[in-house]
């Protein structure tokens, strides 16, 4: 008995959940039937339900997309009710005859605008397919420059090795000087494919790690490392702040900007690290008296393996990706400009806020 209890118990709920999702079905066809019952009770109003039925089928149909055979049913049910709601009213001469031209006038319309609706579904869902099949390219993409830099460097490090090796034990000039041309060729492709790896690891939704960090004093660490070996690298004005920073990235990206003025520049070409504070930003600059960028490529320099005009033989184009990968990181943004009085200025702006990232004390407690 108490089986049986249960089972009467479980059938009306299981028969509501099975209904749910088809409520709005339900009450349509409800709705349906009441305006076809007022088409045959108010004889000398019958076409003001005929269509609320028509004009309900449409805006149904617009909402909720049927599939081919349920619209076809569908649309084959509601001419027979409607169908023959009317020659019942005209054969009693509650309506005009002409009244019948109605059905298939209302059923034209309502095909056209299937049409339009499945043309505009087809339209979304190719667009979709080709959205999904772009990502996975780009993923795809990204996954093989990365497993690629990392496939590579394992082997790059011994050749280096073993390269290093023999130009210091090498006793004639001319095996010294190849082992030379060797070490340099091994140190430019290592730190491409370094850059490679940076750039794949941009990608991720942890490639930052932003901290509390005083701004003036990294700047100045920054360039002093450059300072030490090219004198012409110096620095303008440099005003302190606190910014939610990845310090390390964010001097990578200094170090960028301040290696491509020094390859794309002459010999002893003035070099100026500046920093500025904004209204809700931090602006640093490197700025150079070198030969400026035509306005033709400004908007292209910060795209992977643009390398601009009188690029040194050793550059892949990839340092003002990288730059432009980790202020954009930040919530930032890049630009170039031109100098006064001759030479370019390359910036890197970082909000005061970090963008939807966790952030920690520069003591390694919680942040604000």
């Amino acid at each position: 008995m108490a089986s049986i209890s249960e089972a009467s118990t479980l059938a009306p709920a299981s028969t509501t959940l099975a209904l749910r999702p088809h409520w709005v079905d339900v009450a349509w066809w409800c709705f349906v039937a009441a305006n076809a019952w007022g088409m045959l009770m108010l004889r000398d109003w019958a076409t003001v339900p005929f269509h609320f039925i028509w004009i309900g089928v449409s805006l149904m149909y617009g909402w909720r997309v049927w599939t081919m055979k349920v619209t076809v049913i569908s649309l084959a049910v509601i001419v027979v009710l409607t169908g023959a709601a009317l020659v019942v009213d005209v054969a009693h001469g509650f309506q005009e005859p002409d009244e019948l031209t109605e059905i298939p006038l209302m059923s034209a319309v309502f095909l056209v605008m299937v049409l339009h609706v499945r043309h505009r579904v087809t339209a979304q869902q190719e667009t979709e397919r080709i959205a999904a099949h772009n990502l996975t390219l780009v993923e795809q993409s990204r996954i093989m420059v990365q497993n690629t830099s990392h496939a590579l460097r394992t082997p790059l490090t011994i050749a280096l090795g073993h390269a290093e090796l023999l130009q210091r034990t090498a006793t004639d000039a001319e095996t010294v000087e190849d082992a030379r041309v060797v070490v340099a060729e091994l140190n430019r492709l290592k730190s491409i494919s370094d850059r490679f790896l940076r750039l794949a690891r941009s990608e991720q939704p942890d490639f930052l790690y932003p901290v509390q960090t005083a701004m003036g004093g990294l700047v100045a660490t920054t360039v002093a490392r450059w300072t030490a070996v090219h004198a012409s690298v110096q620095t303008g004005v440099l005003q302190d702040d606190v910014l939610p920073v990845d310090p390390t990235h964010v001097a990578e990206a200094i170090d960028e900007m301040i290696g491509n003025a020094i390859a794309h520049c002459p010999p002893s070409t003035p070099v100026e690290v500046t920093a500025r504070r904004a209204a809700d930003h931090y602006v640093i600059s490197v700025a150079d008296r070198g030969p400026g960028v035509p306005d033709s490529l400004a908007d292209s320099l910060f795209e992977r393996f643009n390398r601009g005009q009188g690029a040194s033989s050793s550059g892949a184009g990839l340092g003002l990706a990288i730059v432009k990968a980790i202020t954009e990181g930040h919530g930032g943004w890049v630009d170039v400009r031109h100098r006064v009085g001759g030479g370019t200025v390359f910036a890197m702006s970082l909000p005061h806020a970090v963008p939807a990232r966790d952030l920690i004390g520069s003591d390694g407690s919680p942040g604000a």
